[in-house]
């Protein structure tokens, strides 16, 4: 029996030029490059969902999660969902509404899917890629994050479990509740080192 994982292309999917090398504020002075370029806001933690506006794939979690930082008066990065709606045409509406219902409506910014090629400058503007999902195959956009140089706080189900390397290119979250979410990004946010590790 052989097992063939799924992959990424290498040749578009790479850290940004420079990524490994400087400190954290010249690392901080390229994100803020980058996001400058897509519209993003320059500074403050930046936590990237792509993927489709689903239940499945758990975006309503995150939104959660920062509503949990919000009440605690912690800070709250911005969460950028990065694609459409999926089975019901109201989802993005239907997530939009649930940000302003837990106070963080001004930190949620959505933009419409992007191509491949595009999408790897988004990874790279992120400070984490979150994938939060219910079930997963696979999880390639945890792999192309990766690859792409971001950290990726995942679900610790189906192929994320294979994909993501515990506290070695991101971390597994064991359960689904907004409240251990909110911990695992703020502390991983909060930490410089840990990030670019």
């Amino acid at each position: 029996v052989h097992v063939v994982p799924p992959g990424v292309d290498l040749e578009l999917f790479s850290p940004a030029p420079g990524a490994a090398t400087g400190d954290a504020r010249e690392r901080r002075e390229r994100r803020r490059t980058l996001r400058a370029g897509l519209g993003l806001p320059a500074d403050g933690g930046l936590v990237l969902f792509a993927g489709r506006v689903q239940p499945l794939k758990g975006p309503d979690v995150l939104v959660r999660a920062l509503g949990v930082l919000a009440a605690r008066g912690e800070p709250v990065p911005t969460l950028v969902v990065l694609g459409g709606p999926s089975g019901r045409p109201t989802a993005v509406r239907e997530l939009e509404a649930l940000a302003y219902q837990v106070g963080v409506s001004d930190r949620l910014v959505v933009r419409p899917p992007v191509p491949r090629d595009e999408l790897v400058r988004w990874y790279r503007a992120a400070d984490v890629v979150a994938v939060p999902s219910h079930n997963e195959t696979f999880g390639l956009v945890a792999a192309e994050a990766e690859a792409s140089g971001t950290p990726v706080v995942a679900a610790a189900v189906g192929g994320l479990r294979t994909v993501v390397e515990d506290q070695v290119s991101g971390v597994l979250v064991p359960d689904h509740d907004p409240a251990t979410w909110a911990r695992v990004l703020a502390d991983l946010l909060a930490d410089d080192v840990r990030l670019a590790a």
